[in-house]
């Protein structure tokens, strides 16, 4: 006769799944930037903007005086820098039977996420505007973003570069030192060199800022996880139907497909973008990949000054804003105002496999970050209202508006570069 054995499989149904007091850790995002900026306060009551205002060197006199006679008067020149706060929030809400039933404490892990929310969205705000930034070194002979290779790193050579520029246009140290962020990829690249390592071990007995790494060259070095890299890809299907009819003129365009992370909202991928021949009143139609982004669509004219610029399409369905991914689009009118992207970073480099790099070298007051209203937390009490009779939920979240801003390009550089890792 058979002996059925009957393992675990046979009453699983009836087993305890145990769950640990300990929750995992969250994915850990180095804020850095906002400890670097220039801290201002934007008074209440006193609208949204904030000015700076810089009174500029004095031009040198070319001449000698004259005996007795009364030369030309030196003009005293300013320029400004001006900033409008946003306000920025989020914000959970828990249900009474989550809070009753859920084993962790859902509500104090909520706040605590919450915490680190607030925090890289300020970084995140930085960083774009540092993104923006006009002086821009690469490494060697590359003198665009669509020459970088993964074997044009960071080096010293692209550290005295910047470091050049810097000293040239008169930007003032923090400390004695220059300040640097660098990305995990370009740390390593950095690490590779000998030299670094070194000075680095040497300098780190005087540990100063969150994210340090060392200091070489007369640059302090930080390391931060949020900077996006940006990777170029094949151009997807893009067709310019007569039907549905739109108003675009008898030409060729530059179409490119901008690919933004939905965690963070970055721009991270863009696609190579290529000509494409519209008929007179043709729309375009393309449908946005299947992957973990959101998209928005440029379009420029293939040749002539327009090409220096690329406007945010006009889409049909979903307005100006993010198209979803995996959806079919149509844009009826070409467009004239909007987002925009210079042509000049279209294409990244296909031989860039692993992405460009973004990193800066800055002096002191390079960028200011500029608060109306400082981080503010709320909690619903736990207590009947009028909108909650039964107290079936409660929430939490945050507020803060602010606005970062570049107070003088001369004072900051931004290194694109590959990276071999």
């Amino acid at each position: 006769m058979a002996v059925t054995n009957q393992g675990f499989s046979s009453f699983s149904s009836d087993a305890v799944t145990y769950i640990a007091e300990k929750t995992l850790m969250v994915a850990k995002k180095n804020v850095i930037f906002q400890q670097l900026g220039e801290k201002a306060s934007l008074p209440s009551h006193s609208s949204k903007t904030f000015q700076y205002t810089r009174y500029d060197r004095l031009a040198l006199p070319l001449d000698a005086l004259s005996d007795g006679v009364t030369p030309d008067n030196t003009s005293i020149s300013i320029s400004t820098v001006s900033a409008i706060a946003d306000q920025w929030g989020a914000y959970i809400n828990i249900t009474d039977v989550a809070d009753l039933t859920i084993k962790h404490n859902v509500m104090q892990k909520g706040i605590e996420l919450m915490g680190l929310q607030a925090a890289e969205t300020v970084d995140r705000e930085i960083i774009k505007v540092l993104l923006a930034g006009t002086a821009v070194n690469f490494p060697g002979a590359v003198t665009a973003r669509s020459g970088l290779a993964d074997a044009d790193v960071m080096t010293s050579a692209v550290v005295r570069k910047a470091l050049a520029g810097l000293r040239e246009n008169g930007a003032h140290e923090v400390d004695g030192n220059f300040m640097g962020v660098v990305d995990p990829s370009v740390e390593q690249d950095l690490n590779a060199d000998t030299t670094f390592v070194q000075a680095a071990s040497y300098s780190n007995i005087k540990v100063l800022q969150n994210g340090e790494i060392g200091q070489w060259l007369g640059v302090r070095f930080m390391r931060s996880n949020l900077i996006p890299t940006l990777d170029g890809a094949a151009q997807s299907s893009i067709t310019s139907p007569a039907s549905p009819a739109g108003t675009f003129a008898a030409a060729n365009y530059r179409v490119s497909l901008a690919h933004y992370e939905e965690s963070t909202g970055f721009l991270v991928k863009l696609e190579i973008n290529t000509a494409v021949a519209f008929a007179s009143l043709d729309s375009l139609a393309v449908t946005t990949p299947n992957t973990a982004h959101k998209f928005k669509i440029f379009i420029g004219l293939a040749a002539g000054a327009a090409a220096d610029v690329m406007y945010q399409g006009v889409e049909s369905t979903y307005g100006t804003g993010y198209i979803p991914k995996n959806t079919a689009s149509v844009v009826l009118a070409p467009p004239t105002s909007g987002d925009s992207i210079a042509g000049s970073d279209i294409p990244v480099a296909a031989s860039v496999t692993r992405g460009v790099h973004f990193s800066w070298i800055m002096g002191k007051e390079a960028f200011a970050v500029i608060d109306l209203a400082k981080l503010q937390s709320f909690v619903t009490p736990n207590a009947a209202s009028d909108s909650d009779p039964l107290v079936q939920r409660r929430k939490a979240g945050w507020k803060l508006m602010f606005k970062s801003v570049i107070c003088n390009q001369n004072f900051l550089k931004r290194i694109e570069t590959g990276s071999a890792y």
